[in-house]
């Protein structure tokens, strides 16, 4: 066996171990019918969206029209009005759009542990290999 195998092997645990830790990728349970509409400006389906910057956008945009309401009606000495987006509240979409992004990151997170795996066993020895599926078999047998 090639002197680095060892340090591969190690590497592959160390993979495993974050891939159990990851775990299952989140489910979307969603508190909203996921069509996103605010104003004038075009909808934004959450079932579509692929990056976690498309999600800190529309909570973002939010947050200000949710922060200046209150604001407005502090200025005006009045009840807040409850806000709600598309008909549904504020902390509705909250949750949805931090699902969609904590399921983004999974995505993202299980790709770098796939690419880094494939790296290390294509880097493994012939030896190595051969080592592996040998007790790959005798663990058949047993």
């Amino acid at each position: 066996m090639a002197p680095y195998d060892k340090k591969i092997k190690d590497m592959l645990k160390k993979i495993g171990s974050k891939r159990e830790t990851l775990g299952d990728k989140p489910r979307a349970a969603w508190k909203t019918n996921c069509i996103f509409k605010k104003g004038n400006t075009p909808h934004v389906n959450i079932n579509v969206i692929n990056s976690v910057e498309d999600c800190i956008i529309a909570v973002g945009s939010m947050v200000n029209e949710e922060s200046g309401r209150d604001k407005a009606a502090k200025l005006l000495g009045v009840e807040g009005v409850i806000t709600s987006f598309a008909g549904f509240c504020f902390n509705d979409w909250v949750h949805d759009f931090k699902l969609k992004a904590s399921m983004l990151n999974w995505d993202i997170e299980k790709k770098k542990l796939n690419f880094l795996e494939e790296k290390l066993s294509d880097l493994r020895s012939e030896d190595a290999k051969t080592e592996d599926a040998l007790e790959d078999i005798m663990s058949e047998l047993n």
